[in-house]
């Protein structure tokens, strides 16, 4: 075989693909996720799933479309020979005449919305109609209702018409709603929650399209005999059908923990047929490392350890490494981060026109200090209960930005689960504190002096400057009330460049370190400096006495001590020189900066 046949059989990467039949049809590299199929329909018949973005969501419509259409019935040994639902078809197979929704296309502008919402959804019927019609003219008033789908000025009345023939000719409806909460949590983020509730409550246009819903469900006769609906959130679910009453929310079932995502026993298959193919040019234990710490930990089940990783995000870095035989440019997929602006709302309020943070970005905090939290994941609630507590916290894990580490006693334990949602934590913190008037920062200055501590172990000049600048910052005074505090800060500033991997609490030689800079030499390998912070904390107000402040340095350069002979530590930095700090703060102040032996 010569190099040109050789490379014409490799399967191409579906980075950013959802189009199931073309991933079959076009020798795309398919990881098998058709036994969700089975699992739906021993589960129940009006389902709603929650994962992050990017997650595998919109794939796994397309598949279910593909094997429950009657549409697509006899095609399917081309589109499913060679997985799993293909050895274990079920009686449903080709059984539904199936309307596909996804909302991800409406317009959430202010005089836009309910007009783009018309047109997708009465667009959609008239296909379906025309797709369909052989199943549908045994009713002999199908092209008056057809005419009347067309003229429609109500998505509620088209889906209302859609319904009705579905019933006189006794034909299985099958609904997929993908997106579900897409246009109606722009509205919230870019229009607040006035029209917010426009949207979702009393006659609002989308509350009353979920009123259709439910209509169509539960009697004998019912036309929607299968429903399945995605999202990222479970707040508009809620509001609109208080708490979806008409089905189950599967998010949390330890069954579905593993339904999307990649394991990492189909990662390294991926990663081994692109060896044998030629294309990957380093070890399968180096790439998976990275991987694991950018893209993986996730966990969906506190009764299922099994751990995931995006798919999309494992895509995009292997569609990017195999041209340049080398690491992306950038590790994150630019596709998969949450807009800051889907989280302002819930982290500023506005105090006379002077913006300000909330409970909520306290918890943001509480985050980063920890690198943990303990909280439950709420299965429901509306917009009003989002400031409480665990209900922010769940938001946070239904967007990928927290997943469970562990179950401790009566306890859940949330952790960030990788590098990514950390880096996007940072960013949230930031923008924040800049939009507020808190806290900023010459990012260019900032860069250049990050360097100078990576290239020339320099690190008093930026330690320095983030210093001075909290000095200057009046509005710190609030923020900065203790060592955790201050250690949260600096995560989130030293953690804005990426030639670092920020650890927190990082277990190092039976003990815990407050921070750790661990050079990325993945990326960067003329990183020559790694850097072991260790901070103490004088309360604010008091003016030490000189023994104090040497007592506190005495203890941070003997925990720094300790730490520094981690040998699982000291491999991953043996290229580099390691500088042990100590720093002392009373507020928001630095008192002393220096290195420890």
């Amino acid at each position: 075989m010569n190099s040109e046949d050789k490379h014409d059989t490799i399967k191409r990467i579906p980075y950013g693909m959802s189009d199931y039949g073309l991933i079959r049809k076009e020798n795309y590299y398919y990881v098998d996720k058709t036994p969700l199929l089975k699992l739906l329909e021993d589960t129940g018949r009006y389902l709603f799933f929650i994962r992050p973005r990017r997650f595998g969501k919109s794939l796994s419509l397309a598949i279910m479309q593909a094997y429950y259409d009657v549409h697509y019935k006899n095609r399917f040994e081309e589109l499913f020979k060679g997985t799993w639902i293909y050895d274990h078809p079920t009686t449903e197979r080709g059984q539904y005449l199936a309307l596909i929704l996804n909302f991800s296309a409406v317009d959430p502008g202010p005089d836009k919305v309910e007009a783009s919402f018309l047109n997708l959804v009465n667009g959609s019927a008239v296909a379906f109609i025309q797709k369909y019609y052989d199943y549908l003219s045994t009713y002999n008033k199908i092209d008056y209702y057809a005419k009347l789908v067309e003229e429609s000025r109500s998505a509620s009345d088209t889906l209302t018409s859609l319904l009705f023939l579905c019933r006189e000719t006794r034909q299985k409806f099958l609904l997929i709603i993908d997106e579900y909460d897409n246009f109606s949590n722009n509205i919230l983020s870019t229009r607040g929650k006035d029209a917010y509730h426009q949207l979702t409550h009393g006659t609002g246009f989308f509350r009353s399209f979920f009123n259709v819903i439910k209509s169509g469900t539960g009697s004998m006769d019912s036309p929607i005999t299968r429903s399945f609906i995605t999202g990222v959130s479970p707040i508009t679910m809620d509001d609109v059908t208080s708490g979806y009453n008409i089905g189950k929310n599967i998010s949390l079932y330890p069954a579905f923990s593993r339904a999307l995502g990649f394991t990492k026993d189909e990662v390294v298959q991926m990663i081994e047929y692109y060896r044998t193919k030629g294309m990957i040019y380093h070890s399968t234990e180096y790439l998976l490392e990275i991987m694991t710490q950018w893209y993986g930990n996730y966990r969906f089940s506190k009764k299922d350890e099994a751990i995931l990783y995006n798919p999309d995000m494992v895509l995009y870095f292997l569609d990017n490494y195999m041209p340049q035989k080398e690491l992306p440019n950038n590790l994150i997929d630019r596709n998969v981060r949450i807009d800051y602006g889907k989280l302002r709302y819930l982290i500023l309020i506005d105090q006379a026109q002077k913006k300000t943070t909330n409970g909520n970005f306290d918890r943001l905090k509480e985050v980063i200090e920890k690198g943990e939290i303990e909280s439950n994941i709420e299965e429901g609630f509306p917009l009003e209960k989002l400031p409480s507590r665990e209900n922010f916290i769940s938001l946070l894990y239904y967007f990928g930005l927290l997943t469970i580490k562990e179950f401790r006693a009566t306890d859940l334990v949330l952790q960030i689960p990788n590098e990514t949602a950390r880096r996007l934590f940072y960013d949230y913190i930031k923008e924040a504190y800049e939009e507020t008037e808190v806290f900023t920062l010459d990012l260019y200055k900032y860069h250049q002096l990050m360097k100078g501590m990576a290239l020339k172990g320099e690190w008093e000049p930026l330690l320095k400057y983030i210093a001075g600048k909290m000095r200057e910052s009046m509005s710190l005074r609030d923020l900065i009330t203790g060592e955790k505090s201050i250690q949260a800060f600096l995560n989130v500033y030293l953690g804005l460049s990426d030639l670092y991997i920020i650890h927190s609490e990082k277990e190092l030689n039976k003990g815990y370190a407050d921070i750790v800079m661990e050079p990325f030499l993945a990326r960067y390998e003329g990183i020559k400096y790694s850097y072991l912070l260790e901070i103490k904390y004088i309360k604010s107000g008091v003016t030490p006495a000189d023994a104090e402040i040497q007592q506190l340095k005495t203890a941070a350069e003997e925990q720094l001590k300790r730490y520094s002979f981690d040998q699982k530590f000291l491999k991953n930095i043996e290229k580099t020189t390691l500088i042990k700090l100590a720093l002392i703060f009373s507020g928001h102040e630095d008192i002393y900066m220096g290195t420890a032996a």
